[in-house]
């Protein structure tokens, strides 16, 4: 029998609209609890305005709870430059391992488990979280240096981590990709989708774009790409669902200067049951992003159905397979030809949307739980 062990974990995404780190986060933990009812778990959120949503914390049979109220810029300083105080302060508690979603080391006296999403953030300090921007990339090797543990979603970003840190032992750098949240395979009536698309006002053909509105989604080369698609493919639109990021006001600028602003919708951020509504309603989803630890959407359209157009750049062929287009993403001109060869193709659409239904089945979030609980105890007893 395995001993028992102490492990913490960073609560704070669940503060802020869900993004890949916090889906990540969620669907870990809810089937963490599903699986483990012997460890305890010591959980914690810090902020000074903004109450914990208490429906997010996972049905563990054990654990301890702690909500901080405290402003995060000051806490992120003290943890993030001076590395104080420990984690353990706050529960008067030893803890045998804590795990952080993010490449960012927490203060602890145990063990330590890092999540390496990507490292845009490297290429790109300013884009990092501004209390940590300047120093990013010093945080991120510091973390990954003393971390037991670096888990990541796709051989791409193993690779791409051992080759920018090659003093780290490739044995403590483990692949344990993503699931699929089984709610996208659930049949969504017709009646429900005819009243989604009457109140988002969706045109019947469009191209789906979904994520951060930040320059490594590539969305201006997008934007240029279907600029030529817009005279051959009268009734084809553009729709970019996710949250307004660094790049959203430049974007609507190069729309307007391509009077382009009747055919490329800004929906904004919307919740995870409304996107399984636009990837049942979308004609093909389209990821033109120039660097991706994995790709969320990718595995959630393909479980809908939906025909996939993608980078072949990243993580992104590795998630996708032969289940997907590939298209060069720093060529507008490939990335409209591909495109068009798409929409041209009616048999192509249903063959890659039956191969998609069959690729997501690589995707499960038990498994995935079930192999970072083993990681944990693999660190535990080194």
């Amino acid at each position: 029998m395995t001993a028992k062990m102490r492990l913490g974990f960073d609560l704070r995404p669940f503060l802020r609209e869900e993004t890949g780190v916090g889906v990540y986060l969620r669907n870990l933990l809810v089937h963490l609890a599903q699986i483990d009812h012997e460890n305890e778990y010591y959980l914690f959120s810090a902020s000074l305005r903004d109450r914990f949503p208490r429906e997010k914390l996972p049905p563990f049979q054990k654990y301890y709870w702690r909500d901080l109220k405290i402003p995060v810029r000051g806490l992120n300083f003290f943890w993030y430059q001076l590395g104080w105080p420990p984690l353990e302060i706050f529960f008067r508690q030893g803890l045998d391992l804590t795990h952080s979603p993010t490449p960012l080391l927490l203060p602890c006296r145990g063990k330590m488990v890092v999540t390496v999403h990507d490292l845009f953030a490297l290429d790109f300090p300013l884009m990092a979280e501004a209390e940590a921007s300047w120093a990013f990339p010093r945080h991120v090797s510091r973390s990954l240096a003393r971390a037991e543990g670096i888990i990541t979603f796709s051989n791409f970003m193993k690779a791409d981590i051992l080759k920018r840190f090659p003093s780290l032992e490739a044995s403590k750098v483990r692949v344990i990709p993503h699931g699929l949240e089984p709610f996208f395979l659930e049949t969504v009536l017709a009646e429900e989708l005819q009243t989604f698309r009457n109140q988002f006002s969706l045109p019947e053909d469009f191209l789906l774009f979904v994520g951060t509105l930040e320059p490594r989604k590539n969305l201006s080369r997008l934007i240029k790409a279907f600029q030529a698609l817009v005279s051959p493919y009268p009734s084809l639109h553009l729709v970019l669902v996710g949250k307004g990021g660094k790049e959203e006001k430049s974007l609507r600028r190069l729309v307007a200067s391509l009077q382009l602003e009747n055919r490329v919708h800004f929906l904004g951020y919307v919740s995870r049951w409304s996107l399984r509504n636009f990837y049942h309603l979308a004609t093909a989803l389209i990821m033109p992003s120039l660097c991706e630890g994995f790709g969320f959407p990718i595995v959630e359209a393909m479980a809908c159905g939906l025909p996939v157009l993608a980078s072949k750049t990243a993580a992104l062929p590795e998630v996708g397979g032969p289940a997907a287009l590939y298209f060069n993403p720093e060529d507008p001109e490939d990335m409209a030809r591909t495109t068009a060869s798409l929409l041209d193709d009616p048999e192509l659409r249903k063959h890659l949307s039956q191969e998609g239904q069959k690729r997501v089945r690589n995707f499960s979030w038990e498994r995935a739980a079930s192999n970072t609980l083993a990681f944990y105890r693999e660190i535990m007893g080194s």
